[in-house]
Protein backbone atom coordinates (compact mmCIF):
# COMPACT_ATOMS: atom_id res chain seq x y z
CA UNK A 1 0.00 0.00 0.00
CA UNK A 2 1.49 3.07 -1.18
CA UNK A 3 1.29 6.35 1.78
CA UNK A 4 0.88 9.57 0.18
CA UNK A 5 2.96 12.62 2.44
CA UNK A 6 0.93 15.71 2.20
CA UNK A 7 1.74 19.03 3.37
CA UNK A 8 -1.15 20.24 5.42
CA UNK A 9 -2.36 24.23 4.37
CA UNK A 10 -3.93 26.87 6.96
CA UNK A 11 -7.42 27.37 5.95
CA UNK A 12 -7.59 30.23 4.21
CA UNK A 13 -9.62 32.19 6.79
CA UNK A 14 -6.81 31.75 9.40
CA UNK A 15 -4.25 33.16 6.75
CA UNK A 16 -5.04 36.84 7.02
CA UNK A 17 -5.12 37.21 10.83
CA UNK A 18 -2.27 35.70 11.79
CA UNK A 19 -0.11 37.91 8.84
CA UNK A 20 -1.28 40.89 10.05
CA UNK A 21 0.45 41.60 13.09
CA UNK A 22 3.59 40.17 11.24
CA UNK A 23 3.08 42.88 8.52
CA UNK A 24 2.59 45.40 11.32
CA UNK A 25 5.96 44.05 13.22
CA UNK A 26 7.65 44.69 10.14
CA UNK A 27 6.36 48.29 9.77
CA UNK A 28 7.37 48.97 13.36
CA UNK A 29 10.63 48.14 13.33
CA UNK A 30 10.66 50.01 9.67
CA UNK A 31 10.03 53.32 11.60
CA UNK A 32 12.34 52.60 14.16
CA UNK A 33 15.10 52.18 11.81
CA UNK A 34 14.43 55.99 10.51
CA UNK A 35 16.37 57.20 13.50
CA UNK A 36 14.91 60.26 16.37
CA UNK A 37 13.35 63.08 15.21
CA UNK A 38 15.50 66.10 14.40
CA UNK A 39 14.47 68.11 17.25
CA UNK A 40 15.44 66.61 19.72
CA UNK A 41 19.21 67.10 18.44
CA UNK A 42 19.13 70.50 17.32
CA UNK A 43 21.77 72.51 18.24
CA UNK A 44 20.91 76.02 19.43
CA UNK A 45 22.52 79.04 17.06
CA UNK A 46 23.33 81.94 18.82
CA UNK A 47 22.72 85.27 17.34
CA UNK A 48 25.55 86.94 15.83
CA UNK A 49 25.04 90.65 16.27
CA UNK A 50 24.32 92.48 19.46
CA UNK A 51 20.99 93.71 20.23
CA UNK A 52 19.92 95.53 22.69
CA UNK A 53 19.06 94.74 26.10
CA UNK A 54 19.26 90.85 24.72
CA UNK A 55 22.60 88.94 25.62
CA UNK A 56 25.01 89.32 22.56
CA UNK A 57 28.21 89.31 21.89
CA UNK A 58 30.53 92.59 21.08
CA UNK A 59 32.67 90.30 19.51
CA UNK A 60 32.83 87.66 17.06
CA UNK A 61 31.87 84.22 18.48
CA UNK A 62 34.72 82.22 19.89
CA UNK A 63 35.06 79.75 17.73
CA UNK A 64 34.65 82.24 14.58
CA UNK A 65 37.37 84.57 16.06
CA UNK A 66 39.33 81.42 16.49
CA UNK A 67 38.62 79.82 13.43
CA UNK A 68 42.25 79.19 12.11
CA UNK A 69 43.50 78.20 15.94
CA UNK A 70 43.60 74.69 17.30
CA UNK A 71 40.43 73.06 19.38
CA UNK A 72 42.98 73.29 22.54
CA UNK A 73 43.73 76.77 21.39
CA UNK A 74 40.51 77.76 21.10
CA UNK A 75 39.21 76.19 24.61
CA UNK A 76 41.96 78.01 26.24
CA UNK A 77 40.67 81.35 25.15
CA UNK A 78 37.58 80.62 25.77
CA UNK A 79 37.73 79.25 29.33
CA UNK A 80 39.03 83.36 30.65
CA UNK A 81 35.96 85.26 28.77
CA UNK A 82 33.99 87.66 30.59
CA UNK A 83 30.45 88.85 30.62
CA UNK A 84 29.38 92.64 30.52
CA UNK A 85 26.11 94.18 31.20
CA UNK A 86 26.91 97.36 29.52
CA UNK A 87 24.17 100.24 30.44
CA UNK A 88 24.39 102.90 27.22
CA UNK A 89 21.81 106.16 27.08
CA UNK A 90 21.11 106.38 22.96
CA UNK A 91 20.53 109.82 22.69
CA UNK A 92 24.10 111.26 22.30
CA UNK A 93 25.06 111.35 18.88
CA UNK A 94 27.62 110.98 17.95
CA UNK A 95 28.86 108.84 20.36
CA UNK A 96 26.12 106.74 21.27
CA UNK A 97 22.12 106.44 19.14
CA UNK A 98 20.01 104.87 16.92
CA UNK A 99 20.43 104.98 13.46
CA UNK A 100 17.17 104.73 10.70
CA UNK A 101 17.10 101.03 10.94
CA UNK A 102 16.43 101.19 14.99
CA UNK A 103 20.45 99.69 15.37
CA UNK A 104 22.77 101.39 18.03
CA UNK A 105 25.38 102.93 16.31
CA UNK A 106 27.84 105.57 17.38
CA UNK A 107 31.71 105.81 18.17
CA UNK A 108 31.43 104.69 21.61
CA UNK A 109 29.55 101.33 20.05
CA UNK A 110 32.66 100.92 18.12
CA UNK A 111 35.00 101.24 20.64
CA UNK A 112 33.24 99.13 23.25
CA UNK A 113 32.87 96.54 20.39
CA UNK A 114 37.19 96.82 19.74
CA UNK A 115 37.61 96.50 23.22
CA UNK A 116 35.32 93.33 23.80
CA UNK A 117 37.38 92.24 21.35
CA UNK A 118 40.67 93.22 22.22
CA UNK A 119 39.91 92.08 25.59
CA UNK A 120 38.01 88.60 25.26
CA UNK A 121 34.72 90.10 26.93
CA UNK A 122 30.79 89.83 26.04
CA UNK A 123 28.62 92.53 26.19
CA UNK A 124 25.22 92.67 26.59
CA UNK A 125 23.83 96.30 25.93
CA UNK A 126 20.87 97.89 28.15
CA UNK A 127 19.30 101.63 26.90
CA UNK A 128 18.60 103.86 30.04
CA UNK A 129 17.95 107.51 30.60
CA UNK A 130 21.77 108.85 31.18
CA UNK A 131 20.67 109.87 34.92
CA UNK A 132 20.31 105.99 35.86
CA UNK A 133 23.38 104.60 34.14
CA UNK A 134 26.17 105.74 37.20
CA UNK A 135 23.65 104.46 39.80
CA UNK A 136 23.50 101.18 38.16
CA UNK A 137 26.83 100.80 37.88
CA UNK A 138 27.41 101.80 41.56
CA UNK A 139 25.10 99.35 42.60
CA UNK A 140 26.40 96.41 40.32
CA UNK A 141 22.91 96.23 38.19
CA UNK A 142 25.17 97.56 35.08
CA UNK A 143 29.00 95.93 35.02
CA UNK A 144 29.93 99.23 33.42
CA UNK A 145 28.25 102.22 31.08
CA UNK A 146 29.51 104.39 27.95
CA UNK A 147 28.04 107.11 26.65
CA UNK A 148 30.45 110.37 26.61
CA UNK A 149 30.69 110.13 30.21
CA UNK A 150 32.96 113.06 31.96
CA UNK A 151 35.14 111.60 34.72
CA UNK A 152 34.43 114.14 37.82
CA UNK A 153 35.70 113.54 41.04
CA UNK A 154 32.24 113.12 42.42
CA UNK A 155 31.50 110.12 39.88
CA UNK A 156 34.62 108.81 40.72
CA UNK A 157 33.48 108.46 44.29
CA UNK A 158 30.93 105.99 42.91
CA UNK A 159 32.33 104.24 40.13
CA UNK A 160 35.77 103.09 38.94
CA UNK A 161 37.07 104.88 35.80
CA UNK A 162 38.64 103.36 32.82
CA UNK A 163 41.59 105.45 31.31
CA UNK A 164 40.19 108.22 29.11
CA UNK A 165 39.32 107.06 25.91
CA UNK A 166 38.75 110.76 24.52
CA UNK A 167 39.38 114.02 25.81
CA UNK A 168 39.91 117.94 25.82
CA UNK A 169 42.91 119.50 24.68
CA UNK A 170 44.24 122.62 23.55
CA UNK A 171 41.58 121.84 20.09
CA UNK A 172 39.85 124.36 19.15
CA UNK A 173 35.91 124.11 19.43
CA UNK A 174 35.22 120.72 17.01
CA UNK A 175 34.84 117.44 17.77
CA UNK A 176 38.15 116.94 19.11
CA UNK A 177 37.26 118.55 22.06
CA UNK A 178 34.78 117.18 24.60
CA UNK A 179 34.05 120.16 26.81
CA UNK A 180 31.09 122.08 27.18
CA UNK A 181 29.99 124.21 24.37
CA UNK A 182 27.21 126.92 24.12
CA UNK A 183 25.03 126.67 21.14
CA UNK A 184 22.86 129.52 20.34
CA UNK A 185 20.17 130.28 17.28
CA UNK A 186 21.83 132.46 14.96
CA UNK A 187 20.14 135.91 15.22
CA UNK A 188 21.31 135.79 18.85
CA UNK A 189 23.30 138.98 19.40
CA UNK A 190 23.61 139.44 23.38
CA UNK A 191 24.98 136.12 24.48
CA UNK A 192 29.04 135.58 23.03
CA UNK A 193 30.01 133.48 25.67
CA UNK A 194 29.51 132.00 29.26
CA UNK A 195 30.18 135.67 30.63
CA UNK A 196 26.29 136.60 29.08
CA UNK A 197 24.61 134.01 30.86
CA UNK A 198 22.12 136.42 33.12
CA UNK A 199 19.91 135.96 35.42
CA UNK A 200 17.18 136.70 32.64
CA UNK A 201 18.80 133.78 30.46
CA UNK A 202 16.61 130.57 29.77
CA UNK A 203 19.93 127.53 28.65
CA UNK A 204 19.24 124.13 27.65
CA UNK A 205 21.07 121.17 29.77
CA UNK A 206 20.47 117.24 29.85
CA UNK A 207 19.83 116.05 33.17
CA UNK A 208 22.60 114.60 35.36
CA UNK A 209 25.42 116.14 33.05
CA UNK A 210 28.18 118.26 33.60
CA UNK A 211 27.10 121.22 31.39
CA UNK A 212 23.27 121.16 33.60
CA UNK A 213 26.41 121.44 36.84
CA UNK A 214 28.14 124.07 34.96
CA UNK A 215 25.25 126.27 34.08
CA UNK A 216 24.01 125.89 37.55
CA UNK A 217 27.23 126.78 39.41
CA UNK A 218 29.46 128.76 37.41
CA UNK A 219 26.62 130.92 35.92
CA UNK A 220 23.55 133.20 37.39
CA UNK A 221 21.33 131.73 34.29
CA UNK A 222 18.08 129.14 34.55
CA UNK A 223 18.36 125.86 33.53
CA UNK A 224 16.31 123.84 32.28
CA UNK A 225 17.05 120.69 32.00
CA UNK A 226 15.91 118.08 29.60
CA UNK A 227 16.00 114.46 29.15
CA UNK A 228 17.61 114.26 25.83
CA UNK A 229 19.89 116.40 24.13
CA UNK A 230 17.49 116.24 21.09
CA UNK A 231 14.82 117.91 23.36
CA UNK A 232 17.39 121.22 24.43
CA UNK A 233 17.83 121.34 20.68
CA UNK A 234 14.26 121.20 19.70
CA UNK A 235 13.50 124.13 22.84
CA UNK A 236 16.14 126.28 21.37
CA UNK A 237 15.10 126.48 17.70
CA UNK A 238 11.28 127.34 18.64
CA UNK A 239 12.48 130.14 21.44
CA UNK A 240 11.70 128.12 24.52
CA UNK A 241 15.24 128.88 25.42
CA UNK A 242 18.26 131.07 24.68
CA UNK A 243 20.86 128.74 24.79
CA UNK A 244 22.09 125.46 25.17
CA UNK A 245 25.33 123.78 27.08
CA UNK A 246 26.55 120.28 26.52
CA UNK A 247 29.16 118.49 24.60
CA UNK A 248 30.98 120.29 22.45
CA UNK A 249 31.10 117.35 19.68
CA UNK A 250 27.73 116.57 20.30
CA UNK A 251 26.67 120.09 19.16
CA UNK A 252 28.71 120.02 16.09
CA UNK A 253 26.75 116.83 14.71
CA UNK A 254 23.66 118.82 15.51
CA UNK A 255 24.86 121.33 13.34
CA UNK A 256 26.27 119.53 10.69
CA UNK A 257 22.73 116.71 10.53
CA UNK A 258 20.94 120.26 10.83
CA UNK A 259 22.41 122.59 9.04
CA UNK A 260 18.44 124.21 8.32
CA UNK A 261 18.40 124.64 12.61
CA UNK A 262 19.39 128.16 12.54
CA UNK A 263 22.01 127.15 15.52
CA UNK A 264 25.69 128.00 16.11
CA UNK A 265 28.50 127.78 18.71
CA UNK A 266 29.71 130.52 20.11
CA UNK A 267 32.80 131.02 22.45
CA UNK A 268 35.35 128.57 23.05
CA UNK A 269 35.31 125.15 25.19
CA UNK A 270 33.66 126.15 28.61
CA UNK A 271 35.04 122.97 30.28
CA UNK A 272 37.90 120.72 30.05
CA UNK A 273 37.01 117.22 30.53
CA UNK A 274 37.77 113.61 30.10
CA UNK A 275 35.49 111.14 28.80
CA UNK A 276 35.65 107.31 30.31
CA UNK A 277 34.33 104.11 30.75
CA UNK A 278 32.45 103.69 34.12
CA UNK A 279 33.01 100.45 35.96
CA UNK A 280 31.06 98.39 38.99
CA UNK A 281 33.80 98.62 41.80
CA UNK A 282 32.88 94.93 42.13
CA UNK A 283 33.86 94.17 38.37
CA UNK A 284 38.17 94.60 38.54
CA UNK A 285 38.40 91.94 36.32
CA UNK A 286 36.54 93.73 33.84
CA UNK A 287 38.41 97.12 34.52
CA UNK A 288 41.73 95.18 33.99
CA UNK A 289 40.48 93.73 30.69
CA UNK A 290 38.98 97.41 29.37
CA UNK A 291 42.25 99.33 30.53
CA UNK A 292 44.58 96.78 28.64
CA UNK A 293 42.70 96.38 25.47
CA UNK A 294 42.48 100.31 25.33
CA UNK A 295 46.26 100.58 25.30
CA UNK A 296 46.32 97.80 22.65
CA UNK A 297 43.92 99.31 20.27
CA UNK A 298 45.43 102.41 21.04
CA UNK A 299 49.17 100.59 19.69
CA UNK A 300 47.93 98.98 16.89
CA UNK A 301 46.36 102.05 14.84
CA UNK A 302 42.52 100.87 15.76
CA UNK A 303 41.46 103.50 17.60
CA UNK A 304 42.67 106.20 15.05
CA UNK A 305 40.83 104.51 12.63
CA UNK A 306 37.28 104.52 14.38
CA UNK A 307 38.36 108.12 15.36
CA UNK A 308 38.67 109.20 11.30
CA UNK A 309 35.47 107.04 11.14
CA UNK A 310 33.17 109.28 13.14
CA UNK A 311 34.97 112.20 13.73
CA UNK A 312 37.63 112.78 10.35
CA UNK A 313 41.13 113.73 10.42
CA UNK A 314 42.33 116.02 13.34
Amino acid sequence: MTHTLTTPTLPRRLTIPLLLPMLLLLVALSGCAGGASPQAVTTPVEASEPTVATPATATDTPAAAAADTSAEERSASTADLLLARVGINAEFEPFVYKDEAGQVVGFDIDLLTALAKAGNFEVTYVDLPFEQLLAQVETGELDAAISAITVTDERAEQVSFSDSYFQSGKAPVSYFNPGQGLAVRNDETTIASADNLTSQTKVGVKADTTGAQFVATETDAEAIVYPEAANAFAALRNGDVDAVVIDIPVIVRYITNNSDAGIRITGGPLTDELYAIAVSPARDDLLTRINAALAQIQSDGTYDQLFEKWFGSP
